[in-house]
């Protein structure tokens, strides 16, 4: 079994907290690492209709057998039993005593915020990084091959015989029947089909609700209704343009990235290496996923980083800015093998901008390449892409 890395942040946060909340997308390994990791709790499922039943008869007496606690696997199923648990750890005080998994974000944030402020720690799981899949007996061996495949655990596990491109379609097939149905009944499936389509083929690039809109042949209500369940879903990240303008005017559209790039490119009938690097969608979806490792790096860590991206109005952009508050930290993504002086330019006019501003300071800069050497040029680094991990590293020191 691959070893995440979030393992040992879940005991650490148990000792400090009575509930600890693991989030994220379906089949990311959330179950898998609270039983490994929470070996003295009971397990319940709260996706099976008789526990389900089982709470709603007699929900008092549900909890009470469970007095050293339990692990609340798919609790969005059951939102009523929040405002037991906050009792019941009212009650008790118990550290570390419950442990609730849940792949609905929003539902949850909204659950948690109501019944259990303060009382919880949040960790969000995704699908496998780069760094927990070093030495995996299928770990990628291309930048390619890492964007095609994507991250989720059961295409790395070597006891399962099966091919990825029909596990994703299975796992699409199930996301639109099962999430995106209990949150937002799409009434007209076809044109929902068209825009989450859309959308793998923006990954990486700004996004116009409008266009997205008439794309799909929907209104512009409807089209941020539908990204809203991408995004709380797990599908997708909107990342935000950043706040300060360096004396330029700002773009105000936030980027579209998938969480998972394989499923992007099952959406987009991409099915081999080859086909991903003649794609007009390559570059993006390179982004994208430098994107995810960098959160993952950070959320594996128990961290929530303060991400967003720099474009003027006038072209010149950052792929993503690291804000820690006193520095901003740049980042570029180019999917070449061969490292390039022009890959710096944007770093280079936001250090430039930068020189009026006092309470802020832009330090140097890292591109990501798709190649294998490591080298410092002038203000800016390029990192290979499997080196993302060694970089964070450095850049949050």
């Amino acid at each position: 079994m691959i070893n995440r890395i979030l393992y040992n942040q879940v005991e650490r946060l148990r000792k400090g907290y009575p509930v600890l909340m693991i989030t994220g997308p379906r089949q990311s390994g959330k179950t898998t690492l609270a039983r490994s990791a929470c070996k003295d709790l009971q397990y319940v499922n709260l996706e099976s209709p008789f526990e389900q039943a089982a709470f709603r008869r007699d929900p008092v007496g549900f909890l009470s057998n469970y007095p050293d606690g339990a692990i609340l696997d798919e609790a969005q199923h059951v939102p009523e039993i929040f405002n037991y648990l906050q009792v019941r750890v009212d009650e008790t005080v118990n550290m570390g005593a419950w442990v609730v998994t849940g792949s609905q974000q929003l539902d949850l944030n909204r659950m948690i915020s109501q019944s259990l402020a303060g009382r919880v720690a949040i960790m969000e799981l995704l699908p496998f990084s780069l760094e927990e899949l070093r030495g995996a007996p299928r770990e990628p061996k291309t930048l390619a091959e890492a964007v095609l495949r994507g991250g989720y655990p059961p295409l790395y596990d070597e006891n399962r015989e099966m091919d990825p491109g029909e596990w994703l379609d299975n796992y699409l097939a199930t996301y639109v029947g099962r999430d995106v149905q209990s949150v937002l009944a799409v009434k007209d499936r076809t044109r929902f089909d068209v825009f989450i389509r859309h959308c793998a083929s923006l990954s990486g690039q700004l996004v116009n609700k409008a266009d997205l809109a008439q794309t799909a042949e929907i209104d512009a209500m409807t089209a941020s209704a539908w990204l809203n369940v991408l995004e709380m879903t797990y599908l997708i990240r909107l990342l935000r343009p950043h706040h300060r303008n360096f004396g330029k005017r700002l773009n105000k559209r936030p980027k579209l990235h998938f969480l998972d790039t394989g499923l992007a490119c099952r959406l987009l009938h991409i099915d081999n290496v080859q086909q991903l690097t003649q794609s007009p969608q390559w570059g993006g979806l390179v982004e994208s996923w430098i994107y995810g490792e960098i959160l993952k790096w950070h959320r594996n860590r128990a961290k929530r980083p303060d991400l967003w991206f720099w474009r003027s109005s006038d072209g010149i952009e950052v792929d993503i800015l690291m804000d820690r508050g006193a520095t901003l930290v740049p980042f570029e993504m180019k999917a070449g093998l061969t490292p390039k002086l022009k890959a710096r330019s944007g770093l280079s006019k936001l250090k430039a901008l930068n020189t009026k501003e006092k309470d802020t300071r832009v330090t140097d800069g890292f591109v990501v390449y798709g190649g294998h050497e490591r080298r410092k040029l002038e203000d800016v680094t390029f990192v290979p892409w499997k080196q993302i991990p060694e970089m964070l590293e450095e850049a949050a020191r």
